[in-house]
């Protein structure tokens, strides 16, 4: 009886040091890096109503700016009803979508209302802006249970510079080989890296209290 207690121990110690270990590769890119894109030309469009616009999107995803994602999905949902077609690249659907994602992310309530309202300008944007709203009715003040902190670690295996981003919000990056280590609150947590081709990949995390979670991403 005692040794089957102590086997189940050992079980449990076992499955809880693996339990905070993780690796990952990175995936394709949600859509590319657009600074270099010609969505004017994409569009058919003889006026210059995008200038800077890829620009602006790059900017504002490294920066996880929901809010200004979602006003330059708007100005793309514009130029597609100048165009009456779409770019082959992205559409303002799917930009409105990496609002919505980052805003989730982040538990971002005033980014989800403008991202509703976004929706409302493009269409196709109301699934969008329903699913925001069923999140927004999710979202939650706190984190885990009290104010405990967990830390989780990544770990740069790729041979490339990765931007990290906990639970939605931008933390800085890593070279090649590095690795470094950010607090957070226990529970639940969104962690994602993407590099300066726009490949990236996310994981949700289970934070312990002052417990250190070790992500890796590998090539």
């Amino acid at each position: 009886m005692a040794t089957f207690a102590l086997l189940t121990v050992l079980s449990s110690s076992i499955v809880s040091l693996y339990a905070q270990e993780k690796k990952s590769t990175l995936g394709k890119p949600i859509f590319p890096k657009l600074e270099y894109v010609n969505l004017n030309s994409e569009l058919g469009l003889l006026s210059e109503a995008l200038r800077g616009f890829g620009a602006r999107v790059d900017d504002a995803r490294r920066d996880a700016d929901a809010e200004a994602i979602a006003a330059q999905a708007v100005l793309l949902a514009f130029a597609e009803e100048m165009a009456a077609s779409k770019a082959k690249t992205v559409t303002s659907i799917q930009i409105l979508e990496e609002a919505a994602r980052i805003a989730e992310e982040q538990q971002n309530r005033n980014a989800a209302k403008t991202i509703v309202a976004a929706a409302r300008r493009i269409p196709g944007g109301a699934a969008i802006a329903e699913k925001m709203n069923s999140s927004l009715a999710l979202f939650t003040l706190t984190r885990g249970e009290g104010n405990f902190i967990g830390y989780v670690k990544i770990q740069n295996g790729c041979e490339r510079v990765l931007d990290v981003y906990v639970d939605g919000n931008y933390v800085g990056f890593l070279y090649a080989g590095e690795g470094n280590i950010y607090s957070t609150g226990n529970g639940t947590t969104t962690v994602r890296v993407t590099d300066a081709f726009g490949n990236t990949v996310n994981e949700i995390l289970y934070i312990k209290q002052d417990e250190t979670f070790t992500w890796t991403i590998n090539p």
